[in-house]
């Protein structure tokens, strides 16, 4: 609901109505030839640099603003908008996802001379770029790997692994996916563990690094160990690549050294 009277307030709905159309003609009547755009991160000065940049904001994000509310002061008309898009082109550096995206903006508007001669703009642009990063997408894939390892679905695993995974630990090598599933289903017959990250966080590259708390019961042969009925406790550090949405490679260095000495096992 507006609060603003009606002037500055009707100069700026008519500018928003042609930039949500894409009517830059309109728009460029309503701004001033030497508009100054003071917007952190952006370099804007001059009417024509306004125009090309909202041109790039359709393109890349298909954005849509939508009037929350305005208050006029003097001169000056504050709005508040909640803005809509698509992401279709490369912002800040990442590449179109085709996600549906939506964020806020306060700004503040300086009218002269019946045009809009001055902004100063405040986005919500960390919650935007959240939203197109894989960051957050990547941080739950592994994070729902480590649920159904837990819960021994093993066969859901098959979703989560892209082909030709590689994985990269010394206690082991495996060969594909299949045999990663039958070491991991061996452990916990031998351990009967589940784990915990105690750190999980989005690293460059489409990586996602995580430090894993293992707790269990020494249930079964493990190392030739005959089983004990102790608890163990391990921990391990994991680099995770992914791509497209899949798991492609993985990079483990466990404390199997202090596995080995709490089942007994004699050590070098």
């Amino acid at each position: 609901m507006s609060q603003a009277g009606p002037d500055n307030t009707a100069l700026y709905e008519r500018f928003l109505k042609a930039f949500n159309s894409q009517d830059y003609d309109t728009v460029a009547d309503v701004i001033g030839a030497d508009f100054e755009d003071h917007h952190p991160g952006f370099d804007v000065h001059g009417r024509d640099s306004y125009l090309q940049a909202l041109r790039t904001a359709h393109e890349t994000l298909r954005i849509h603003g939508e009037l929350a509310e305005a208050v006029e002061a003097g001169d000056r008309v504050v709005t508040r908008v909640r803005l809509t898009g698509r992401h279709t082109g490369p912002v800040f550096g990442i590449p179109a996802t085709g996600k549906e995206v939506t964020w806020t903006t306060t700004e503040i508007w300086r009218v002269a001379d019946g045009r809009l001669v001055e902004r100063w703009a405040e986005d919500d642009l960390l919650g935007l770029r959240d939203q197109l990063s894989a960051d957050a997408a990547n941080v739950a894939l592994i994070s729902k790997l480590n649920d159904v390892v837990n819960e021994r679905r093993y066969d859901d695993m098959d979703e989560l692994f892209a082909p030709g995974f590689i994985d990269n630990n010394p206690a082991w090598s495996v060969q594909d996916l299949e045999e990663l599933k039958g070491i991991i289903a061996a452990a916990h017959e031998a351990l009967d563990f589940t784990s915990h990250h105690d750190l999980i966080y989005a690293s460059d590259g489409g990586k996602v690094t995580i430090h894993i708390t293992f707790r269990g019961r020494h249930a079964g042969e493990f190392f030739g160990r005959p089983p004990t009925g102790k608890a163990v406790e391990w921990t391990s550090i994991e680099v995770y690549r992914i791509e497209h949405g899949k798991i492609t490679e993985r990079w483990v260095q466990a404390d199997t050294t202090g596995l080995m000495r709490q089942l007994g096992v004699p050590l070098p």
